[in-house]
């Protein structure tokens, strides 16, 4: 069976992210260390005690890592046949397939955010991202440009979302409906990732990732730029780096996921966002999201369910 793992990115974190995992013990070491990143207790979030910023660059990051590897610690290390990360889930990605440990994988998220940040300041404008449905891509890449935009991510055939500066995404959105958009968001985010409005932080990041350690991965990982396959190190610091200022095609890399043979999918990261684009683009393979179910036992069980179905 072929078992696709998704790591979802910023925009799906949430105050209840945790609330199936806190009293997991398979999960405390990632949670533990989350916390200590962040210098919180994880089980104020949703309280009249949370400060968490959800939307802070830095708090977003560490937040969605930690939920994706502590599931992939509840479902087991070996649970997984392909690996697939949407912006920053792409190390959390990288780190369920056995090429980074969990440390490492903090370590290079507080790369990240230094280096986008860095890279965000060095602009002199407040940056965001909206997501946009409804127009072809042609039509949106041409408009956006002209409205001093970039295409961030291509998630369907309608379906981006663009990145730049505030005051543009301000002046740029009222103006969608008119030219077909069915639905238009502004994302909780305030970097205009993967644009080249921030192309100075990828090789800040590359050098960052060159010093870190990694391992050969159990399961093969696919890039979000364009689904190519990160076969080694080199392969990965190529990746990663890149990603944060080019167009993720996540559209290409779910559909070459499926070519590889994925026969189901989960995803381990808070919401539903990377289920939604998979059943859409592989609407042949079943896919789940961990809150979907009512315990952290259940995806295993659901996993168990499919094996069983595609053996019988």
């Amino acid at each position: 069976m072929g078992v696709m793992l998704l790591c979802p990115g910023q925009g799906t974190q949430h105050p209840a992210m945790f609330n199936r995992l806190i009293d997991e013990p398979a999960a405390q070491q990632v949670l533990d260390t989350a916390a200590d990143r962040l210098g919180v207790d994880l089980r104020c979030m949703g309280t009249s005690a949370d400060r968490l910023d959800y939307a802070d660059n830095r708090v977003a990051q560490i937040l969605i890592t930690a939920h994706c590897l502590a599931v992939h610690a509840i479902l087991g290390a070996e649970v997984g046949d392909i690996c697939v990360g949407y912006s920053v889930g792409e190390i959390a990605a990288n780190a369920c397939a056995g090429a980074l440990d969990a440390t490492a994988a903090f370590d290079l998220i507080e790369e990240r955010v230094s280096c986008m940040d860095d890279a965000c300041r060095s602009g002199r404008h407040a940056q965001g991202m909206l997501a946009v449905i409804g127009i072809p891509i042609a039509t949106i890449q041409t408009l956006a440009i002209e409205g001093g935009l970039a295409v961030a991510i291509i998630n369907g055939p309608d379906h981006v979302v663009l990145g730049g500066p505030v005051e543009a995404l301000d002046r740029f959105e009222p103006t969608l409906e008119a030219k077909g958009a069915r639905n238009v968001k502004r994302l909780a985010v305030r970097i205009a990732a993967h644009t080249p409005f921030i192309a100075d932080a990828g090789p800040v990041f590359a050098a960052a990732l060159a010093r870190t350690q990694w391992q050969p991965a159990r399961i093969p990982v696919l890039s979000g730029v364009d689904g190519r396959l990160i076969k080694n190190r080199e392969d990965a610091v190529t990746a990663l780096s890149e990603q944060l200022w080019k167009t993720l095609d996540f559209s290409r890399c779910l559909q070459l996921a499926g070519e590889r043979g994925a026969t189901c999918a989960l995803e381990i990261g808070p919401g539903h966002s990377l289920t939604r684009l998979a059943a859409d683009l592989l609407p042949g393979v079943p896919v789940r999201a961990f809150e979907d179910f009512r315990s952290a036992a259940g995806p295993s069980k659901w996993l168990a369910a499919q094996a069983r179905n595609l053996a019988g």
